[in-house]
This record gives structure tokens, sequence and C-alpha cells, in this order.
């Protein structure tokens, strides 16, 4: 057939040709290869039967396809399949114009809904795409009648608009187009309907089109360029490394405690940088000292007047929306500065990918969370930026810092908050006279004379926004005298659990968990916190807390100690890292009971750490804690507790190579004791003669010793000990009987003693090497220093690696490289006489 011949087919409508189409199947099977050819015989079928393709079908298809060709209509078979050739079909003729840009010609070819007497699943599906092609074509002619200033169909814009009430494009060319035709209060009802709409089907504000056209019915306020920011900081120092971490675009948050300078922080950032469409600024008051936080309702309407909206909308929502709308796509910057809270902040965050810069004394977990911002959290400065900044405030003042000592020691007792520098550096006419207030009441010398100047004032905004609950332990926390607190030691100040406060406080910037489980506060906001309570039943319970747990970690590192009068606590999971993190708060705990006359407690802190000190040769802190003990000890004279005080220096003492004093000290101790104690005495003088080289001494106290130990009942542990001593002195004065030494082993090992296990392995070592069996000295000192090592005690280790050179001595090997190892041990214990004895 010629192609003047071609036949035209109709298919935006119901199914026409100028010739006859038959029945309503037939008319599909046309239909299926005019929309897509060339089509196989199989899916031919399919798509006018569906999926269930009758068994008789093909033959059916087969007759339609004869007759089809009989009426006129030119269908041919391929090697692909079926195609119609040549003719003229309404679908391609539409989609051709739309292409052209000639719209309206397009859409006068449709004459109702496509082939909608077929009703397959495949026709279906072809018929919403065509009719989804119809749609952007009407939407094409609207949007071009409208930008022309012609009329357009209101009532046809309103039917599709309910019928598709999720079309924000037909939403904005029915907003224009009410507008335009003088119906602007229509035009913005409906703005505010489809808004609602998307909100609740989708959770979705409008698109940047929507908000676009519905600022352009508002009027020329998008022109409107705020500038709001307050001034400058002019003295800025300092922060590189915060500086960085915020960007352009999104949101940080910089949060930190009162007077860390996260204003100035964020001022200084901002005016570094260039927004073409301006910046807003609002002071929302979120720990202000004499107004309530700004409501967000207030802050808005301030934001849209200075937007250029004369009269902004009544309802927050409706705020918000206009808000979002007409920074949408704005270069500009929001500066939200002192937030109480995250829901103060998210209905003043603006649209699009403008920057905002969020400070508050909260951490905003909320924003971080639900909107991606940046955390900034700003800390203390530390010494170097601490000086930096206090001479770029002394320079503003026209001022010199050219007291080197003063001025440092200021910089150290500000603690490195800017506000403190800025106030010291504000007094800086009389150096001498502000570093002696800072050192009599460093809150007091910090104090500018008014509220925003007063480190006093500034924290106490801080405790405002708390529940008094969480207050209550802000307060308790300034009476802990150690550098930090554990979890279990505040609970104990509070008498209940603190968790939930602790992290309330810590969302506040007012503690730090700078190690998971232990919390810390800066030292001006401790000072503060002091001020607040005044509860010497806090302080109690502290006290014994410390004790109680104390006393259970040490039963697990000494076993053969006698008990005192302590209640015992829950023992620690771990002893050795509970002392090890505890430590330093141990230590300010005794002389916190110092300051207030709790003798008993003050020696029984000395008791209780004297495991601890030795295990871990910790022997300079034996000595401090036991002067102080034993002092205490004498004030309350307690029998014990001195005889205990002194024998401990006297330990320590000899340890650290003064024997003479430690002599001294356990014959003060034979004074004070009686029973048992007399024995452990005797016990203590072999082990000093020992380390005089006294050994057929020390040796005699030793027998005398065991004799002892073997009378008395559940004894096992000293008897370990003094077996341990009768064996090594004697190996030491040429003996080569290890009896005492296994029986020492055996007794330590049925009590699970690894370190007495380690110490009688290393001095069966050193028997096997007067032997000269070294491979079994070798060997045993292996096992010896590895168990010292898995039990983390430097004070057994450095002994150990000490004898064993000694052993490799003897073997006619190099001891240097356990000598060296052992030095550095006991440097580290200020073993000072074994240092230069090995060295």
């Amino acid at each position: 057939m010629c192609e003047c011949c071609a036949v035209e087919f109709a298919l935006l409508g119901p199914v026409e040709a100028g010739v006859d189409l038959g029945p309503l199947r037939q008319r599909a099977v046309l239909a299926a290869v005019l929309l897509d050819a060339p089509v196989p015989v199989d899916r031919l079928a399919e798509r006018v039967w569906g999926p269930e393709v009758p068994r008789t079908a093909r033959r059916t298809l087969f007759s339609y396809l004869s007759r089809l060709k009989s009426a006129g209509v030119p269908i041919v078979r391929q090697p692909a399949g079926y195609v119609i050739t040549p003719s003229t079909v309404d679908v391609s003729r539409f989609r051709s114009l739309v292409a052209s840009g000639r719209w309206e010609e397009a859409l006068a070819l449709w004459r109702g809904e496509p082939f909608a007497e077929l009703d397959s699943p495949w026709f279906t599906e072809v018929r919403a795409a065509l009719v989804r092609e119809r749609d952007a074509a009407e939407l094409e002619v609207v949007d071009h009648a409208l930008r022309d200033g012609r009329p357009v169909d209101l009532a046809r814009l309103a039917a599709r608009c309910a019928q598709r009430p999720l079309d924000e494009r037909l939403a904005a060319q029915y907003l224009v187009a009410l507008h335009l035709a003088g119906r602007t209060a229509d035009a913005l009802e409906h703005y505010d309907r489809t808004r609602r709409t998307l909100i609740d089907e989708l959770g979705v504000e409008p698109g940047p089109l929507l908000r676009q056209r519905h600022l352009e019915v508002l009027g020329p306020s998008q022109h409107t360029v705020p500038r709001q920011l307050p001034a400058p900081p002019r003295a800025f120092a300092a922060r590189d490394a915060d500086l960085a971490r915020i960007t352009l675009g999104g949101i940080s948050v910089i949060s930190g405690p009162g007077g860390v300078g996260k204003t100035w922080l964020a001022l200084h950032w901002a005016h570094a940088h260039d927004f073409p469409d301006g910046a807003l600024h609002v002071d929302l008051r979120g720990f202000d000292p004499a107004r309530q936080p700004a409501p967000v309702e207030v802050a808005l309407r301030g934001f849209l007047r200075a937007l250029g909206v004369a009269e902004p909308p009544v309802e927050l929502d409706d705020q918000v929306a206009l808000y979002r709308t007409i920074t949408a796509g704005r270069r500009m910057l929001v500066v939200l500065d002192n937030a109480r809270d995250a829901a103060q902040v998210v209905p003043l965050l603006p649209g699009g990918t403008a920057t905002v810069l969020v400070t508050s004394r909260n951490r905003l977990h909320g924003l971080i969370t639900a909107h991606g911002a940046r955390p900034v959290p700003l800390t203390a400065l530390n010494t170097g930026d601490a000086r930096e900044v206090l001479h770029a405030h002394l320079s503003a003042f026209r001022r010199q810092d050219d007291d080197e000592q003063a001025w440092g020691e200021v910089v150290e007792l500000c603690g490195g908050l800017p506000l403190a520098l800025g106030i010291a550096a504000a007094r800086a006419h009389a150096v001498p006279d502000l570093v002696r207030e800072l050192r009599e009441d460093r809150l007091g010398a910090l104090d500018g004379g008014d509220l925003s100047a007063s480190l006093r004032a500034v924290f106490s905004w801080s405790l405002r926004a708390l529940d008094a609950e969480t207050v209550e332990v802000f307060g308790l926390l300034g009476l802990a005298p150690g550098p930090d607190v554990s979890l279990d030691a505040a609970g104990a100040l509070a008498g209940r659990q603190v968790r939930h406060e602790l992290r309330r406080l810590e969302d506040a910037h007012l503690v730090e968990q700078h190690v998971p489980g232990r919390y810390r506060m800066h030292d001006l906001v401790r000072l503060f916190a002091a001020e607040q309570h005044a509860d010497p039943a806090a302080t109690r319970r502290l006290v014994d807390f410390y004790l109680g747990t104390a006393f259970a970690a040490d039963r697990r590192l000494q076993l053969y100690r006698l008990p005192i009068d302590v209640t015992p606590l829950a023992t620690p999971a771990d002893p050795l890292a509970w002392f090890a993190a505890e430590h330093t708060c141990l230590r300010a705990v005794q002389r916190r009971a110092i300051e207030l006359g709790w003798d008993d407690d003050v020696w029984r802190l000395a008791w209780v750490m004297d495991g601890y000190h030795h295990w871990r040769g910790l022997l300079l802190d034996l000595r401090a804690t036991w002067t102080d003990g034993l002092a205490a000890a004498e004030r309350i004279g307690d029998r014990l507790a001195r005889h205990l005080g002194h024998r401990a220096l006297a330990i320590a003492n000899s340890q650290l190579g003064d024997t003479v004093t430690a002599m001294a000290q356990l014959d003060e101790a034979m004074r004070f004791a009686d029973g048992v104690n007399i024995t452990h005495t005797e016990f203590s003088m072999a082990r000093v003669l020992a380390h005089r080289g006294d050994y057929a001494r020390a040796l005699e106290l030793a027998e005398r010793g065991l004799e002892a130990y073997e009378r008395m009942a559940s004894a096992d542990l000293w008897l370990a000990l003094a077996h341990t001593a009768v064996g090594w002195y004697g190996l030491q004065l040429g003996s080569r009987d290890s009896t005492h030494i296994e029986r020492a082993l055996e007794l330590f090992r049925a009590h699970g003693d690894r370190v007495g296990e380690a110490e009688n392995l290393a001095n069966l070592g050193y028997l096997r090497a007067v032997e000269g069996r070294e491979d079994a000295s070798l060997d045993l000192y292996r096992r010896s220093l590895e168990l010292m090592r898995a039990a983390d005690t430097p004070f057994g280790e450095a002994i150990t690696l000490e004898e064993m050179g000694h052993a490799l001595k003897l073997l006619g090997r190099d001891p240097s490289a356990a000598y060296a190892e052992a030095v550095e041990l006991y440097r580290s214990q200020y073993r000072m006489h074994k240092v230069l004895a090995l060295g």
C-alpha cells in the first residue's frame, strides 16, 4: 500500500479508523499494535487478554488479524512481530506537537479517555501514561497563559486541583491565576490549604516552586536584605580549630558552659564571611538572668518584618511557612543566640540551604539527630591560647602584660574561660591586687560589676533551666574533693541513683563525662557548685563509699591482711582498675577528712590504699598517706592505728632505701603491738634486715615468725610468706634446700595468690642458677615474669627482673637486659638506691 493511501487511526478517545474495525477484542488487537510495534504474537495476546491467555487465543488472534487485513488495515508480519505501516496515529501526532511546543494543538486531538473501551492491564497502564502526558501539556498551556497575562479557566483549574491535591505545580498555577483574577485572599487560602494537605499526607512542606509563587503573590518583600548582626568582638584570638568546624550551609550548634565564648566565636565567624542576601540575629534569652526565654512567635515576627513583611501572619504555623518561603534559596545567615532547647530553635530554621549558627549552653541533641546539625562543642582554652586571648583583651584596653609571672598566674586562675580572661583584663590596672584576690576568692575576683560580667551570675543562669533534683546534684558534686567523680561516687553523695541528673548536667555543659562513667567540672564551675550546697551528711556518705569500696577491693589484692573496722561495700569487678581510676580521688578524700578532723577515716583510708600502693610500687604515695594516717592515729590515741602506721611507714622507707628510719619506726610499732601484731612486726624487721643484707639476723626472725604462724589457726597466707622468707634468706646464706620455697608455692597456689606463686617461682629459679641448671632456671624466671605481668604489679616485676639478672651473672650470661628493665621500673617507683646499685 502506498503512503498516500495510509489509514488514519484515532486512539485519544474511543478507537476509531476509516475502516470497519469489528468487535471489541479485534479493536484491542489493532490498538495494541498501533501503540507499540513491532509486537510478537505471544506478547500481543497478553496485551489483549491479560496475563491469563486462553488456550484458543492464538487461533482467535490470527482470525482477528486476517479480518483487519481484509478490512484494509495495512498490518504485516515482520521478523520481530506485527506492525501497521504506513499509518497515521493521533498518539504520534500528539507527541510530535508537544515536542515542538504546540501544546494547544496537541490537546485539541483529544476526544476523551484514550481507548476507554479496552480494559486489559496493559491498556490501563498505557492509558495512565498518556493521561500524564496530557496533564503535562495542560500545565504548559496554563504556564504560558499566566506568563503572557492571558485568562485561564479558573473552574477547570479548581477541578483539576481537587482531582490532584498533591500536584504542587498545578497548585502553584491556581494560586497565581486566582491572584491575577483579583482574588488574592482566595489565593493565599488555597496555598494554606495545599500546604496543610502536603504536611498531613506526605509529611513535607511545599517545594521551592510553590513557595516562590506564594512569595510573589505576597509582594516585593523578598528584596529586603536584613543586616542584623551585632558588632564583631573586638578582642578575638585562638579557637582556630573550632572556627574550622563551622561550615557554610546547614546548621552548626556551638555549645558549651557559660563564659566559654560561644557568642564570641559565632560573631567572629559570621563577620568573617559574606552573605549577600543578609543576616538575621536574635537573642533567644535561653539563659537570661532577668527575662524569660524569647517566645518563638515574637522571634519569627521580628525576622519576618526584617525580611519586609509588614503584617506577619498571626498563627505560628503560618509564620513558619512564610518565613521558610521567603528564605528558601537565599544565601543568608541566621544566628540563633543563647537558645534554651531544640524546641525553641526548630521553628526558626530557615528554608533552603541558608547557614544557621545556634549557640546554647545545652548540647541540643534534637537538632543534631533530627536536622543534621553539626556539633561544635567548646571547652576551656589551653594555657597558650588563653594567654593569646588575654593579650588580645589587654591590647583592646591599651594595657600591657609585661609582668610575665603575674599574668601567667592570672591565666591559670581564670581556668581558660574567655569571659574570666576578659574580666581580668578589664581590671589590669592593679595586677598584684588582682592576683591576690584571685588566690583568695576566684569567683569574687572575677566579678566585673554587672550580670553579664560576673562568673557567679553567668553560671547561675544555667541552673535556672534545670529541675530541682538536678540542681541539688550539681551542688553536691561541688563537694567531691577529687578531680572527677564516678557514677557510683556521685550516687553516694546524693544517697540515690543520679544517672539521669548527670545526663542533664552533661547536656547543660556543667559537667563533662571525660571517660565513660566518670564526670568532672571546670575548676571555676566546681567552686560555684560548692557554694550551692553545704551538706556534711553528703560528705560522710562519700567518705564511707570510698572506705567501704576500697576495703573490699583491697581484700582481693592482699588476701593475707587482717581486717580493720570498716564496713565493706560491693567489690569492684576489677579491683586494680578501680584503684587506678579512683586513686587521686582517694588521696583527695583523705585530705578532706584531715580538714574536717575525721581522724578515724584518715588512717583507715591510708590502710585501704596500702595494698594498691605496694602492688603498683607507689612508694611515695604509700609514705605520704601513712604519714597523714599516723598523725591522725596519734591525735586520737588509737593504739592499733599507731602500730599499723609505724609498721607501714617502716616498710615504705625500707623499700625506698632508708633502712635506719625503717628500723626506728618498727621499734615504735613494737611499742603499740600486742598479740599477733608482735609476730608481724618481727617479721617486718626481718624484711628490713634483709634489705640491709643482714640475712643471718633476718633468717632468725623469719624462722621465729614461721614457728608462730604454724601455731595459729587460719594463717595459711602468713605461713606462706614466712616460708618464702625463710627459703630466700637461707638461699642467700648458701642453703640449697628448696623445702620452704616449695611449701610456700603449695600454699600460695591453694589460695589463688598468683603474686606469691610468682615470687617463689623466681626464688626456685635462683636456686637452679646456683646449681648451674640454666634451662630450668630461665624457664622458672619466664613463668614468674608472666605471672607478675598478668597480675600487673610493677613492684613485683622489678624485683623479679633484678633477681633474674643476678641469676644470669651466676650462669655466666649477660644480665644487662634484665637489669635495664628492672632499673626502668625502679626509677618509676623512686627506688633510687636500686637504680644506683644496678646502673
